[in-house]
């Protein structure tokens, strides 16, 4: 599925409009706190996901999620390449837009994870850590130890949305926006009911996925191909 101008201006527009407000959200109200409350036993001091599910559970979960997007990353790559040497644009297009999804997406996350300064919810007093909570604003960049604003974990899964704009026809990207975002949400559901991350953390991530493949899309079509285009006989 192509873009037009006008449609990417539009997603992107509501997509930047939807971040705005999820900080806000974050910041003025105590939502991601009285989500993450449901899922922490203050009596036992455990959350839903306790060490001894988690470790029951990582390789499916956690270990085989983070494989799962790496081996479509390099299978994309490795589909991009035949289609460049077949000259397959569907190919070339399709497995370029998975690639660069499942590499720009997490990356971007964990840089702003780097400087964001927000800690997980174990990591604060309320959860039995030693922390305070603090809200996103005022951004106190570098002013703490907290790594854990977007959720990285959840990007992986939210960076196979990229699917949507891989196929076509009606049903088939319904289909696929509706799987993906099956895998995204698990794996950030996850991570919150283990006290890794709070809601806020988990919908900046799907969002910045979505403006990420949004740019993409305009990068390879408008940029890629035409030049792939041009160089060939």
């Amino acid at each position: 599925m192509s873009l037009s101008g006008r449609s990417a201006f539009r997603q992107s527009v509501v997509c930047l409009l939807l971040m705005a407000a999820t900080v806000l959200l974050e910041s003025v109200t105590d939502i991601d706190m009285i989500v993450q409350r449901c899922w922490y036993h203050a009596a036992s001091g455990l959350w839903s996901i306790d060490p001894a599910l988690h470790q029951a559970w990582r390789w499916l979960f956690y270990d085989g999620a983070k494989r799962f997007v790496v081996v479509v990353g390099v299978t994309s790559a490795g589909l991009a390449f035949a289609g460049y040497v077949s000259g397959r644009r569907d190919w070339l297009r399709a497995g370029l837009l998975m690639a660069l999804s499942c590499a720009a997406t997490p990356l971007l996350v964990s840089t702003l994870k780097a400087v964001t300064g927000i800690y997980c919810p174990r990591q604060l007093t309320e959860f039995g850590g030693k922390a305070s909570y603090r809200h996103l604003l005022p951004l106190a960049v570098g002013l703490s130890g907290g790594r854990c604003f977007p959720g990285g974990h959840a990007s992986g899964g939210f960076a196979l949305t990229m699917l949507f704009f891989c196929v076509s026809g009606r049903g088939a990207r319904c289909a696929a926006l509706v799987v993906t975002m099956a895998v995204g949400w698990t794996m950030g559901l996850y991570q919150m009911m283990r006290g890794e991350h709070f809601l806020s953390h988990t919908v900046m991530s799907m969002l910045l996925a979505w403006q990420m493949n949004v740019l993409l899309v305009l990068f390879v079509d408008r940029a890629v191909l035409p030049a792939w285009r041009r160089k060939r006989p």
